[in-house]
């Protein structure tokens, strides 16, 4: 007789998708035992529906029955021999370790412009002359004037935008301050006004307490009947 400690979760088989419960490995298990492959084929098309049902969520995706049958052939460890409506993944491809992701190394020339904005000077210097380009830069300086008044609370000139345009283009966009129209963003968040006030606010009060404790009160409030 099997008693509970005979048949504990810790001395069972690991699951592969824990998610769908240690039935649908028993379900797989029985497949594999059926011989004719055809049966084999509508008992898996069977266990796809019950594993939508399941997780009825990702029938909010257009492809959910592929992605079934990709789980089902993943928990199968593909050695599941039936007639898939759909591509079967290989092991090995699933298994592959990604590319490393370059990280950009270069060093940012105005931090408060992000890297961002590089790529765009680049791109409008490459351009020709024209209205195309003349729109551009002119969107550029506007972002500039706005990411140094954000993080910066500075005005730019237009003066100081045209340097740092010619900066940052290595000299290929050369312009004066005459030719550039800046677009201000009057949706900024502005700097709070109030936090000098609530600095010396908190200053004023650990001034307070640190005489309390001199005068042997120990920073404590006591109250008075």
């Amino acid at each position: 007789m099997m008693t509970l400690q005979d048949d504990y979760n810790t001395q069972r088989q690991a699951m592969s998708m824990s998610e769908y419960g240690r039935h649908i490995d028993l379900y797989l298990d029985h497949i594999k035992s059926i011989a004719d492959r055809n049966e084999r084929t509508l008992w898996v098309h069977n266990l796809v529906q019950i594993m939508a049902t399941l997780n009825p969520d990702i029938k909010v995706q257009a492809n959910y029955k592929e992605i079934l049958w990709g789980i089902v052939m993943h928990v199968a460890e593909y050695q599941l021999d039936v007639d898939c409506p759909y591509p079967i993944v290989n092991k090995t491809i699933e298994s592959k370790k990604p590319e490393q992701i370059g990280y950009p190394s270069a060093n940012i020339r105005f931090r408060f412009y992000g890297r961002n904005l590089q790529m765009m000077i680049d791109k409008a210097a490459a351009m020709e002359s024209g209205t195309l380009r003349e729109d551009l830069v002119n969107m550029i300086a506007s972002f500039m004037y706005n990411s140094c008044k954000a993080w910066n609370n500075e005005n730019l000139s237009n003066e100081v935008i045209a340097e740092h345009l010619k900066t940052l283009s290595g000299g290929k966009l050369q312009l004066s301050g005459e030719e550039i129209t800046v677009s201000p963003d009057t949706q900024l968040a502005q700097p709070n006004k109030n936090w000098h006030n609530r600095k010396s606010n908190f200053q004023r009060n650990n001034n307070k307490n640190n005489n309390n404790k001199k005068n042997g009160r120990g920073g404590k409030t006591y109250r008075r009947f």
